[in-house]
């Protein structure tokens, strides 16, 4: 058996190649228009705090020290 005759037999995978650069595609271009598409979004979120803010009264009435 040559490796000529294996290639020749395995014609049928190039069908998953597409597929899997179809999905690549897809996914790669519905990342790129959300993380572009939607700066509102973005900016609101990075107005958000990292952490909450506790005042001393709330950081006594948990019974926390700092």
């Amino acid at each position: 058996m040559k490796l000529s005759d294996v290639m020749s037999a395995a014609s049928g995978l190039t069908s998953y190649a597409t597929l899997a650069l179809v999905i690549f595609v897809g996914v790669f271009l519905g990342v790129a228009l959300d993380l572009l598409g939607s700066k509102r979004r973005h900016e609101a979120l990075g107005l958000l705090p990292l952490e909450n803010e506790i005042t001393p009264g709330e950081r006594a009435a948990r019974g926390e020290r700092r």
